[in-house]
């Protein structure tokens, strides 16, 4: 039986893009969920008061998101699990440009990264388990063991941020991370020397400083600490970036 939804006839110029966003609204707000059916497009054209190729240009637009799985003949089309990772990709690749061609976007993308972190910070100190913060406390003692040598360090480094990205215990933080985290790593991971000529000191003390911040859970002496961390990364000559669309790929 096909479900009651409140669809309503359109009248704008662009009649597809109306009833995508429609059937958008509806399978965002749950009316219509992963696994359901559309109906056919002749009852679709009926419920909106247009003709079939308008009904099959909207159901392109929808199955171009990601959003429907298009049906063949009389077949209805199937509503997809949203998945949020891809949209996440394609905010990646508007970044990725944006840093090529304008080099302010790269200290935009520092600024949004630092708050994504604290907020990482905050929610891990909340939600960290006790193996989790064992599991923290040992790649600090890795990191320890790389003295002066960046290339050594800076993987563990990234190990750690990422372990802390899944000790907070939100999955967007998690995803976020690792959005910001692959696009920065491609204009870091070429000039780690010209980036830390003092080796790894720096943020190294960050991070101790950070985790002991999330042990004890107090959030102001959270926040100083990422005002730290934030501060050990406030020297990137922008030029490094300049093509990071072409690195790393």
């Amino acid at each position: 039986m096909t479900k009651k939804l409140p669809f309503r006839q359109v009248r704008r110029s662009r009649l597809s893009e109306e009833v995508a966003e429609q059937i958008k609204k509806a399978i965002f707000e749950g009316l219509l969920e992963p696994g359901d059916s559309l109906p056919s497009e002749r009852e679709l054209g009926k419920m909106f008061g247009v003709g079939r190729p308008t009904i099959r240009e909207a159901l392109r637009i929808l199955n171009v998101m990601g959003l429907i799985d298009i049906g063949a003949g009389a077949k209805g089309s199937l509503v997809r699990k949203v998945d949020l990772t891809q949209y996440l990709d394609i905010i990646r690749e508007q970044l990725t440009f944006m840093i090529r061609v304008d080099e302010k976007s790269i200290r935009d993308v520092l600024e949004i990264r630092k708050y994504v972190e604290i907020g990482i910070a905050h929610a891990a100190a909340r939600n960290a388990s006790q193996e989790d913060l064992e599991e923290l406390a040992s790649l600090i003692h890795k990191m320890e063991e790389c003295g002066s040598d960046i290339r050594t360090y800076f993987p563990i480094a990234v190990e750690f941020h990422k372990k802390l990205a899944l000790a907070s215990g939100n999955s967007i933080f998690y995803i976020l991370w690792n959005m910001f985290q692959d696009i920065l790593l491609k204009g870091y991971m070429p000039n780690l020397e010209e980036l830390f000529p003092n080796g790894p000191e720096g943020l190294r003390k960050a991070n101790r400083i950070l985790l002991s911040a999330i042990q004890s859970g107090d959030p102001e002496e959270i926040d100083k600490a990422m005002e730290f961390h934030a501060d050990a990364e406030r020297f990137f000559p922008q030029n490094v970036f300049v093509n990071i669309g072409g690195q790393g790929n």
